[in-house]
């Protein structure tokens, strides 16, 4: 039935679909990475990764292989890509769905436009959701950085004095459940697009 749209529309249905499958693997594809050793190799995976999804299942075990003080300067490396990548290709997306739920609100394909509001408002909320409920992990591991300045990447830090669940692997693995979750918003936002976009008929 998205043959039956105008082009405008069309475009809309393939770019939102698109970007929001995309940052769900962005938030993923490092999850998939081997075991990072050298700085240089982890880089160039979290390039190619790309994610939301994958660096919660591929590359967050990876850098636990890693001392400390390099597991989280390869958790900031990651999470420094991730906000200048996700938040744009979030509100794209976003915009593409609302564009297409307004237009088709008022017709006849007025539950397609319904289908793409809810795309629209999962593939969002990852920015909300980063706000509040990432908050104070990102912070903690932030703090982490900052503590590893100075000392060489294959030193261990002292975190003997740290709460329990406040080691730098802790916060880590924290994270990594956090982006998953996360991840699974676009993913939800690019299911419901293409269902609508494919197998709604009005």
């Amino acid at each position: 039935m998205s043959a039956l749209l105008p082009p405008s529309l069309r475009l809309a249905q393939a770019v939102g679909i698109m970007t929001s499958a995309f940052l769900s693997g962005m938030l993923i594809a490092q999850l998939f990475s081997r075991p990072a050793v050298h700085e240089k190799s982890e880089q160039m995976l979290t390039r190619i990764a790309g994610g939301v999804l994958a660096v919660s299942y591929g590359f967050v075990p990876s850098m636990s292989q890693a001392p400390n003080t390099l597991l989280v300067r390869e958790w900031q490396t990651a999470y420094g890509r991730g906000v200048a990548a996700a938040p744009p290709l979030a509100l794209v997306s976003t915009f593409c769905y609302l564009y297409l739920s307004y237009n088709l609100s008022f017709t006849l394909n007025h539950h397609k436009g319904e289908m793409y509001a809810l795309a629209a408002i999962a593939t969002g909320s990852i920015v909300p959701f980063t706000l509040v409920c990432m908050k104070t992990v990102n912070g903690k591991l932030n703090s982490k950085v900052e503590k590893s300045k100075g000392l060489h990447r294959s030193e261990e830090m002292n975190e003997s004095k740290d709460k329990k669940g406040d080691s730098s692997q802790e916060l880590l693995n924290r994270w990594a459940v956090l982006n998953f979750t996360r991840g699974l918003l676009p993913f939800a936002g690019a299911c419901l697009g293409f269902y609508a976009s494919f197998f709604m008929t009005s």
